[in-house]
C-alpha cells in the first residue's frame, strides 16, 4: 500500500513524492486532449509544482504535481482535472508552491509545542486529529497525559518524525495541516505471514524478540520459528491464534511493546546474515548502495544508512534501529533519485565550512587501521573511506563526482592543503587516469587507504610523485 506526502516542509513533510511509481488510472484522461496535457503540466511548473518535461502523457509525476497543487489551493484531492481545479490553476489568485511553503513555514514558526502537563485548546484540538488517525483512543479532554504522549509517539514513528513525545511545529504540521498515514493504515502495512521477507518482518522478531516470544536470529524471513512465537504471543493477548501478523496482531504487538526506539534491537557495524542483507537490498533499490550485498553490516552499508537517515529527516546515526527500520521498508521512504533529496544534498554540500572539516579529519584519524577492504572504487582509490569520513561528519556525499566537483582548487605546494581538507591525486596510469581521494592533516599528510588491503593510514603527500594535487577547504 502506498501513502501519499502533499506538502514539502521543513523536516516532516514531502511533496509529491510517493506516488510516482504508481500506476496511472486511465479515468484520469478523460476529456483531456495532448495539448491541454501539455498546458497543465506548464501552469502547475510555472507555480512551482511540476519539474517534469512537458509533454502530452498524463502520467504519475503529471498526476502527482496536479494533487499537490489542489492540495495547495484548498481543492478536493484527486488527481482529476476537473473543472474547478482548471479553472483556479489559471487564475490569478493560484496559490504556487512557495506561497504555499511560505506561509506553512510562518505558521511552524509561530506554534508552541505541547507536552506532558499542557492543558489547553489547542491541546483539544490535537488530540480530535489524533483520534480521528487512530492513534488517540481516549476522550478528547484538552489535558496533555501519559496516554496523549504515547499517540503522539506513535504519530511521530509512523510519520517519519523524531519520537519525542512532544508535539512541536513539524508534528502538529503534519497532524493538522497534512494527510497522515494513519495507525490502522499503518498497521495493515506492515502485516505479514509465514513465507514473508522483509525489514516487516526482521522489525517483528525484534518485538517479539523483546517480549521472549522469539528467541531465533533476526532473519527478515518469516519461517517457523516465526509464525510459533506469533501464535504463543495472540493464544496470551487473546487474539485468533492464526499465526499471521495481522492488523489485530500489530496493534497488540505495538501496545505491549511501546512505540519508541529506546529498547529496539539495533542493527549495527560488525553484525551479519540475511536481515542485514535485507537491508543492504532495500538500500540498493532506493538508490542509497550499490556495493555488493554480501550481509555483512561493514563501512558502506553505515555509510548507506546514514545518507537514508539523512534523507528521511532521521538522526544519522548509522545504526539500524526500530525508526530507522520502519521508514526504510514503508512504500514512502526517501528515493536517492528524488529532486528533494538531490537538491537537499547539494546545499548541504555547499554550505559545509571549517567546522565540518574539523569533524571529518576527525573521523578519519580515529579509523586509522581500519580496513576498507572491497569497498574501494578501483578508478577513484580511496573515495570509501573519504566518503566514509564525509557522510560521518554530516557531509552527504553520494558518488565520486561530489568529491571530483569539490576538490577544484589545484595545489601548487603541499603547504597549501589545510587539516581536514578533501584531497584528490589524479595521476596518469597506463591505461586510465587514477584519481586517489584522502584527507588532509594540515601537515605534509594525508590520511587515506593503502594500496594493499585498503587499510586507513597515514602517508606523506610529498610521495606522490608525478601526480597532480586538487583540494577542497569547504567555505
Amino acid at each position: 500500500m502506498r501513502y501519499k506526502k502533499i506538502i514539502v516542509l521543513l523536516a516532516a513533510l514531502s511533496l509529491a513524492g510517493s506516488a510516482l511509481s504508481e500506476p496511472v488510472d486511465t479515468e484520469y484522461l478523460v476529456d483531456m486532449t495532448s495539448e491541454q496535457v501539455v498546458r497543465l503540466e506548464q501552469r502547475l511548473a510555472e507555480l512551482g509544482f511540476f519539474s517534469g518535461n512537458s509533454d502530452s502523457t498524463y502520467d504519475a509525476e503529471t498526476r502527482a504535481a496536479l494533487e499537490s497543487f489542489q492540495q495547495a489551493n484548498g481543492l478536493e484531492v484527486t488527481g482529476l482535472a476537473d473543472s474547478a481545479t482548471l479553472e483556479r490553476l489559471e487564475s490569478s489568485d493560484a496559490v504556487s508552491r512557495q506561497d504555499y511553503l511560505t506561509r506553512f513555514a510562518n505558521a511552524y514558526a509561530q506554534m508552541t509545542a505541547l507536552e506532558v502537563g499542557a492543558s489547553s485548546n489547542d491541546v483539544l484540538v490535537m488530540q480530535r486529529h489524533l483520534k480521528d488517525y487512530g492513534y488517540f483512543s481516549g476522550e478528547p479532554s484538552g489535558t496533555f497525559d501519559e496516554i496523549t504522549r504515547q499517540a503522539v509517539e506513535s504519530f511521530q514513528m509512523v510519520n517519519g518524525l523524531p519520537i519525542t513525545g512532544v508535539a512541536d511545529g513539524a508534528t502538529l504540521i503534519r497532524l493538522m495541516a497534512d494527510s497522515p498515514i494513519t495507525w490502522p493504515a499503518f498497521l495493515t502495512e506492515m502485516s505479514a505471514g509465514e513465507g514473508d521477507t522483509g525489514l516487516n518482518v526482521y522489525v517483528l522478531q525484534s518485538r517479539l524478540g523483546q517480549m521472549g516470544y522469539f528467541a531465533g536470529s533476526r532473519t527478515a524471513c518469516f519461517g517457523e520459528l516465526t509464525r510459533k512465537a506469533v501464535e504463543s504471543f495472540q493464544r496470551d493477548c487473546d487474539l485468533p491464534v492464526t499465526g499471521q501478523a495481522d492488523a489485530a496482531t500489530w496493534a497488540a504487538i505495538y501496545s505491549r511493546s511501546g512505540t519508541g526506539n529506546g529498547n529496539a534491537d539495533v542493527m549495527k557495524f560488525g553484525d551479519a546474515g540475511e536481515n542485514v542483507r535485507a537491508v543492504q537490498s532495500r538500500l540498493n533499490a532506493l538508490g542509497f548502495f550499490d556495493n555488493a550485498m554480501t550481509g555483512e553490516y561493514g563501512y558502506a552499508t553505515e555509510t548507506a544508512v546514514r545518507l537514508f537517515q539523512t534523507a528521511a529527516n532521521l538522526e544519522a546515526t548509522g545504526l539500524l534501529d526500530a525508526e530507522t527500520s520502519s521508514r526504510l521498508m514503508a512504500d514512502s521512504a526517501p528515493n536517492m533519485l528524488d529532486a528533494g533529496v538531490q537538491q537537499r544534498f547539494a546545499a548541504m554540500l555547499e554550505e559545509a565550512d571549517a567546522t565540518v572539516r574539523a569533524r571529518i579529519l576527525e573521523i578519519a584519524k580515529a579509523h586509522i587501521g581500519a580496513s576498507f577492504t572491497g569497498e574501494e572504487d578501483d578508478l577513484y582509490p580511496g573515495f570509501s573511506f573519504v566518503q566514509y569520513a564525509c557522510v560521518a561528519a554530516g557531509l552527504p556525499v553520494t558518488i565520486p563526482e561530489d568529491l571530483i566537483g569539490m576538490a577544484a582548487q589545484q595545489v601548487q605546494s603541499i603547504d597549501e592543503v589545510g587539516a581536514g581538507d578533501i584531497v584528490a591525486f589524479q595521476s596518469n596510469g597506463d591505461n586510465a587516469v587514477n584519481m586517489v581521494m584522502a584527507i588532509g592533516t594540515g601537515d605534509g599528510m594525508v590520511i587515506g587507504t593503502s594500496e594493499s588491503g585498503g587499510w586507513a593510514e597515514p602517508s606523506y603527500m610529498e610521495h606522490m610523485d608525478g601526480a597532480t594535487i586538487y583540494r577542497w577547504s569547504g567555505q
